[in-house]
């Protein structure tokens, strides 16, 4: 099994708590490097991986640093930039969310990727866990029927209201970034994996609370301006032949106990049910089985005991199975394509309170 050799590029508090730990537990990924504006940050995460190579920009990782696949984590304006640099260098890429800001940003790495003969895919995880390929074995399967209707939540209370933060978290409420590509892209994963792609989009949104404080972090009690984009989204989807679905997301939701998605078929219902204290949903069923005697909830049995480790890495392990397969990535760069035409066409809904067609498919 060959090793790949790793540069992370973005060194916030997302690469300190899920990549730095959990890369060098993937069998075939060894961290060499990491990079990021701000030299005392790169330095001290090289440090913490064990003295490896750090560096202050993208062009003089890619100049001075052997790796073969780079982790781009940085801030979500950032990402087409670097990602086309990543690609043009001959370097296999994995993004954080979006790839782009827009169809044509994604659109032009899938190109580059394809003429470079080189492997990328992009967050979210989602569709690698295994609740969700055993909710598409369920479904794919005819066990609850044909499916009619997916209803997805996927928010919280704002980047600044419960994730500790050394770097001011007013980004996360500027044009480029916001609710929608940071939570937002979450729900339309989950709901288009397990439904395919969608034809049209509609999407009623507000700017619920413009004004917040910080809670807790470096800036802990500042308060800040939050008017310039929604934070407040409820989508609604059309997947043809009868199927609609709907996502909540957005940065107004303190706490919940709904469900992370439910599923309902002519036959039955799948439901994401998170436990209290449990980090991730797990899978119960509804079956309504006419002349069978059955009609009732259970889980399926495979599902009684958790994957034994998971983590948001995974995102490279799927990269690595895809090069050293030579097969498309399951969080391929078309799905996330897909996931930026939604996003991008969401804006011209809420200003023309219309439904709209979509026009990429994965």
């Amino acid at each position: 099994m060959k090793t790949y050799k790793i540069a992370i590029i973005g060194c916030g508090g997302f690469c300190g708590g899920q990549y730095l730990p959990d890369v060098p537990k993937i069998p075939n990924a060894k961290i060499v490097a990491f990079c990021d504006i701000l030299p005392d940050r790169a330095k001290s995460y090289a440090e913490k991986a064990g003295g490896v190579e750090y560096y202050f920009s993208i062009d003089e990782l890619l100049e001075k640093c052997d790796f073969d696949v780079l982790m781009n984590a940085t801030s979500i304006p950032a990402h087409h930039e670097i990602n086309m640099k990543a690609l043009a260098a001959g370097k296999h890429l994995f993004t954080q969310k979006p790839a782009g800001l827009t169809v044509e940003e994604v659109t032009a790495q899938i190109e580059l990727a394809a003429k470079m003969g080189l492997k990328a895919n992009a967050a979210p995880v989602h569709a690698m866990r295994h609740s969700n390929r055993k909710a598409r074995q369920l479904i794919a399967d005819g066990v609850i029927g044909k499916p009619t209707t997916a209803r997805v939540q996927v928010a919280h209370g704002g980047p600044e209201y419960f994730q500790y933060r050394e770097n001011h978290p007013g980004w996360f409420y500027e044009p480029g970034s916001g609710a929608l590509y940071d939570m937002g892209v979450h729900g339309l994963h989950y709901i288009t994996d397990l439904l395919g792609s969608a034809r049209e989009v509609g999407c009623m949104a507000a700017t619920s609370i413009p004004e917040r404080m910080i809670r807790t972090g470096t800036y802990d009690g500042e308060m800040m301006k939050t008017d310039k984009l929604p934070d407040n989204y409820i989508i609604t989807l059309n997947f043809g032949d009868g199927v609609i679905g709907e996502v909540y997301t957005g940065f107004c939701q303190r706490a919940t106990r709904m469900p992370t998605m439910e599923i309902y078929g002519t036959e039955g219902t799948i439901s994401f049910v998170s436990d209290p204290g449990e980090a991730r949903p797990h899978l119960e069923v509804y079956f309504d089985k006419p002349g069978s005697g059955i009609r009732g909830w259970t889980r399926p049995m495979d599902l009684q005991e958790r994957e034994t480790f998971f983590c948001d890495s995974f995102c490279l392990k799927d990269l690595l199975d895809a090069i050293d397969n030579d097969t498309q990535p399951v969080l391929s760069l078309e799905r996330q394509r897909h996931l930026v035409d939604i996003m991008c066409t969401i804006p011209k809904c809420i200003e023309t309170g219309r439904i709209l067609p979509l026009h990429t498919s994965f």
